[in-house]
């Protein structure tokens, strides 16, 4: 019925705008009485009155008080806020919702046309639409509650049965009627339009009689301005007929009922006629006449409503940003179950305050667990903030140790709420390799751009910032590996046999709850079932690897040819290798030495290899610089291509290059070495003859022994304390292997064991520096040694030829030699002797003390060194002191900052400057 009055004011309104635009004069008369007749808004107003007041047991003295303020409010010039645009469409939105909830479409859309009307034609002339919208929404609003409920005006009121109900107080019931609906606020204006009311707050009586033992009818509310008499007559200025006197109370205190109503309100968010929000904070009006107790109170249960307010803006923020992503959005979710729990609570609060009898005290108590919940959820959204996925749940997980059982049931069901799309994706990972994270909140991140044997090292990595810390770096590694090693089974191994025990681990997986993940790893179901299906997924890849592909025999196959592990192809690839690598590199063609590699295959046990390793060694040039030769630029390779490129990676085979370059420059010297020993012991049957080479030749062979020993104890270390050792270490690690990640591991760890020892990084390069210049006195004693066999071998072919001569001119009866002959043989002789003997000796001496300067140099940078191998090597290389008794700096024991470093283990090298200030301070 309210509502058809509703409509039918609007229809009339149209009419009678004019009539709201000047003073009403009729205020305090008679309804109908005035100038307008009886088809006024005044009258339709009484009526409206007389209707809701007078059909529920109002007297007539109390409609006539009603209507008064009724249209005291409705005439207002100076609204309370002067609700704008915005709460219009507020009210009439809720207005609309109401006739469509009670199926009365057509009724709402009728409102909404006369609503459109009345705005167009009401521009400037009506003054009070927003609040006259409210108030009509309101009379609705109650009337359709409960046909035994009161009046609108006292639909707030506790309303009950008992005998024993509470009585209304001293506050306004029309005023918690408002409030309760929302609307408290836009019916607090002023009455500026009657001259005895304005600036005068909205009141009722104090003590008004109720009409009947269940019925507590309202007063009028209380003027804005404490009039000048208690009672005011007005008189009609057309009739002259006197009104109806208005009573003006004191102000008096509110009651406990009164705000124990405008607390409910404050739990919801909605601020009432007595408790205020401003800048987000509740406060209550000083103005308000209370004792201490009671606002202390009031203001420690206003903490509910503001942390209400806090949630509630959360969610409400949150819940609009697409961005948040999956786990956000189910935090959100799960705070708004929550929050429903809490209306739950207030929609029992609001029904035993309708029935009366609820107090401070009690309201404070069935409020003291909410208040708890309330404020553990606003610490946890102020912590989480802006953070997503993983990094979110990492958030709540922390506030999960709370010694009150309930308020720990509450983080677990918002972390188990979290935990559920980091669950979903977790399986779809583990069993399919499938990375389903639209939003990034997960703690694996793909490249989806790096396809074939990359996709192991750099497709996949993990978020360290989205991993949840009920989740350990070691579980992530292993969650990691199982669904990488599902995509490269799928796309670079090309298998599709299923994986052993996959479909007990589904089934397993699939009863699980996602409240799992954060219980904790010790005896956890779904960390054990994760770590069966880690170990089965590991062992199925390492049996394609080592089976399939053949990882073990590519190894060995490096190991061989790399690494010159196989002597004999090496030894005889030198060999043929050498008048091709002494030309400039710039003469060099790479199908020539392909050509002699084929030639060392063939001719080595090297041929008995599988066909797959001997179509992946090749010949490799390196980038040639100028000066070089092709000793300098020669190499060795070996082609990878397809899965076991997941082990031997482009860095791993440069690391390869470097260790090849480094042996076969060591293997380069032991073979000149060899050859040029050769070549002395082949001029030992010359010196008998030529006497004055025995001298030389006795010094070369001493510098030529010097240097084959620091050759062979150089070759012995790397060959058994580096390359054996460590392919031993490695056999082992791998051995043990549960996963393809431990074999790369233990054989990166072997390559950076080979390239440590073998003075290749960055701690030995001032040792690998000072091992080059001793190769190249080697090779300088090479050329020298070259030299005197030549021309030892020239001067024995010339005294060969002469004796023959002198033979065979004896034979025939004339003189053997001549003068001349003579002449010529002793000039030959002297410049032998002199000049290329001579020289030969000095550059045999000069090499000879160079060398061996340099070798007390290295033994001295050895001794220094870190590594204990390199240390021993030392010792191996100086064993019978030949060394030590020359160079002081190697006779005296090892400084005593070093012999420190030594016994306290540490692991940082001398550096070069404190190396050259320890040289100095040892002296020659």
């Amino acid at each position: 019925q309210a509502y058809n009055c509703l409509i039918h004011f609007y229809k009339r309104n149209l009419q009678y705008l004019s009539c709201l635009t000047t003073p009403m004069n009729g205020v305090g008369g008679q309804p109908g009485g005035g100038r307008e007749g009886g088809g006024s808004p005044t009258v339709q107003l009484h009526k409206l009155c007389v209707h809701l007041i007078g059909g529920a047991g109002g007297g007539q003295e109390l409609v006539s008080s009603h209507y008064r303020s009724a249209l005291q409010l409705l005439t207002s010039t100076a609204s309370h806020g002067h609700p704008g645009q915005g709460e219009e469409a507020s009210v009439l939105d809720r207005m609309v919702k109401g006739l469509a909830r009670s199926s009365r479409e057509r009724d709402a859309a009728q409102l909404t046309s006369l609503h459109t009307k009345l705005v167009s034609c009401s521009k400037d002339i009506l003054r009070n639409r927003t609040s006259i919208l409210a108030l009509l929404h309101s009379l609705s609003e109650r009337e359709s509650t409960n046909n035994s409920q009161p009046s609108p005006f006292t639909s707030s009121l506790p309303y009950s049965n008992n005998k024993h109900a509470t009585k209304p107080s001293n506050r306004s019931s029309g005023k918690s009627s408002l409030s309760s609906s929302g609307l408290g606020s836009t019916f607090q204006a002023p009455l500026s339009s009657h001259p005895s009311l304005s600036n005068s707050a909205l009141s009722h009586s104090a003590s008004q009689p109720s009409l009947t033992g269940t019925f507590h009818p309202p007063l009028p509310p209380k003027p804005r301005s404490r009039p000048t008499s208690l009672y005011a007559v007005e008189t009609d200025s057309d009739t002259g007929t006197k009104s109806i006197p208005v009573v003006r109370p004191s102000d008096p205190a509110p009651s406990e009922q009164d705000l124990v109503r405008e607390l409910v309100f404050v739990f919801q968010g909605i601020e009432g006629s007595l408790i205020k929000c401003e800048g987000g904070s509740y406060s209550l009006d000083r103005k308000v006449v209370m004792s201490s107790h009671q606002r202390s109170m009031v203001i420690k249960l206003c903490e509910v409503g503001w942390l209400y307010g806090q949630v509630h803006s959360f969610t409400e923020r949150q819940a609009g940003e697409v961005s948040y992503g999956l786990v956000g959005h189910s935090f959100v979710t799960a705070l708004r179950e929550e929050l429903t729990e809490y209306y739950r609570l207030l929609a029992a609060l609001e029904h035993n305050v309708r029935e009366g009898g609820v107090t401070l005290l009690q309201l404070g108590i069935w409020t003291r667990q909410p208040m708890a919940r309330l404020r553990l959820l606003v610490e946890i959204v102020t912590s989480v903030g802006v953070a997503r996925g993983g990094a979110l749940a990492t958030q709540l997980y922390t506030f999960l140790s709370q010694g009150d059982p309930e308020l720990r049931g509450c983080v677990a069901t918002l972390l188990s709420a979290c935990c559920r799309p980091l669950y979903t994706m977790l399986l779809r990972w583990v069993l399919d390799g499938s990375l389903e994270d639209p939003h990034n909140e997960f703690f694996i991140c793909g490249e989806p751009g790096v396809q074939g044997e990359a996709i192991w090292h750099h497709k996949y990595s993990i978020r360290k910032a989205m991993i949840p810390r009920f989740l350990s770096l070691a579980w992530t590694k292993k969650i990691l590996s199982t669904g990488k090693s599902i995509n490269f089974l799928n796309s670079v191994c090309k298998d599709s046999s299923p994986v052993e025990g996959r479909a007990m681990v589904i089934s397993q997986l699939e009863v699980m709850d996602p409240a799992t993940l954060f219980r904790g790893e010790l005896d956890s179901p779904l960390l054990e079932t994760m770590g069966n299906l880690y170990r089965s997924t590991a062992r199925h890849v390492l049996d394609i690897m080592f089976g399939k592909f053949q990882l073990m025999a590519h190894m060995a196959a490096l190991r061989k040819y790399m690494l010159l592990g196989q002597g004999d192809i090496m030894r005889y690839l030198l060999d043929l290798l050498e008048g091709e690598l002494g030309q400039p590199a710039t003469q060099l063609y790479p199908h020539n030495l392909a050509g002699i590699l084929e030639t060392a295959i063939r001719g080595t046990n090297t041929q008995f290899e599988e066909q797959d390793i001997l179509e992946r060694l090749d010949v490799r040039l390196l980038e040639i610089q100028p000066g070089d030769t092709g000793w300098d630029v020669f190499s060795l390779d070996y082609k990878v291509t397809g899965p076991i490129g997941v082990v031997f990676t482009p860095d791993t085979m440069t690391q390869y290059l470097m260790l090849f370059n480094t042996l076969w420059r060591a293997k380069r010297m032991e073979w000149v070495l060899s050859c040029t020993w050769k070549k002395l012991a082949s001029l030992h049957k010359m010196a008998r003859q030529i006497v004055e080479l025995a001298p030389v030749l006795h010094l070369a062979n001493l510098v030529a022994s010097e240097m084959i020993h620091f050759v062979h104890q150089l070759a012995y270390y790397i060959t058994f304390e580096v390359m054996e050792c460590g392919w031993d270490a490695l056999i082992k690690q791998i051995n043990l292997a549960e996963s393809l990640d431990e074999v790369i591991s233990a054989h990166d760890e072997f390559l950076c064991t080979l390239v440590a020892r073998a003075l290749l990084d960055e701690r030995s390069r001032e040792i690998l520096t000072q091992l080059r210049a001793i190769y190249d006195r080697i090779l300088e004693f090479q050329t020298i040694a070259n030299r005197i066999h030549d021309d030892a071998v020239a001067e024995w072919d010339a005294r060969q030829t002469r004796n023959l001569l002198i033979n065979s001119k004896t034979k025939a009866g004339e003189y053997g030699t001549s003068e001349q002959m003579d002449q010529q043989d002793k000039d030959r002789k002297k410049v032998y002797t002199k000049n290329k003997l001579g020289s030969a000796r000095a550059q045999l001496r000069i090499v000879s003390q160079s060398y061996g300067d340099m070798v007390r140099t290295f033994l001295f940078q050895l001794t220094c060194s870190h590594d204990e191998s390199l240390q021993c090597l030392s010792f191996r290389l100086d064993f019978n002191s030949h060394y030590k008794k020359r160079d002081s700096r190697l006779s005296k024991p090892l400084t005593f900052s070093h012999r420190r470093m030594s016994m306290s283990g540490m692991s940082t090298p001398m550096t070069s400057s404190q190396m050259t200030s320890s040289l100095m301070s040892m002296g020659p």
